[in-house]
């Protein structure tokens, strides 16, 4: 049997673990982070109020995320008139790895907004257990979508949800 207070201790991180999750959740804000871009500037979340956003976490060393990477960049390149922004938020602690990763994509990859987390802040505060995991946020910042992974049906799904949240 387990001491009370080992008891109220579990159930406060339990607690807290649920508080997480239903920060992650669909159909309520997301959670707020600063992050530096590829230029060291300091960019909010609130900074693209107004925007359909699409935030995808993803690291150099995932598989799937290499795949993914070209798909968002062709995404943020169609939708670049429209007021809709791609923010890749890399979790590498080396930004080589990433920067060689983004030079693949050649010239265009300026499409992206890159976001480094090096310090896995924002990961930690979206619950974040695999890679890529992306979210999908309407105009007032709320999560509509979700998706863990990367599929080859993907890029047809991202197009589908943003265009239902631009006609909206």
């Amino acid at each position: 049997m387990l001491p009370l207070k080992r008891i109220s201790s579990l159930l406060f991180f339990m607690t807290l673990g649920v508080t997480f999750l239903q920060a992650v959740a669909l159909n309520t804000p997301a959670p707020k982070f600063t992050l530096l871009d590829l230029h060291h500037h300091k960019r909010s979340l609130s900074d693209y109020k107004g925007k359909v956003v699409v935030i995808d976490f993803w690291a150099s060393w995932c598989g799937p995320c290499q795949v993914e990477l070209p798909e968002l960049n062709r995404l943020a390149g169609e939708y670049q008139s429209k007021k809709v922004i791609i923010l890749a938020v890399n979790v590498d602690e080396d930004r080589t790895a990433a920067q060689k990763t983004l030079a693949r994509l050649g010239p265009g990859a300026s499409h992206l907004q890159v976001l480094w987390d090096t310090l896995s802040k924002t990961v930690s505060i979206y619950n974040i257990d695999s890679m890529p995991t992306s979210y999908i946020l309407d105009q007032r910042g709320i999560i509509r979508f979700t998706h863990a992974g990367f599929h080859s049906h993907d890029p047809a799904i991202w197009r589908q949800e943003i265009d239902s949240l631009l006609s909206s």
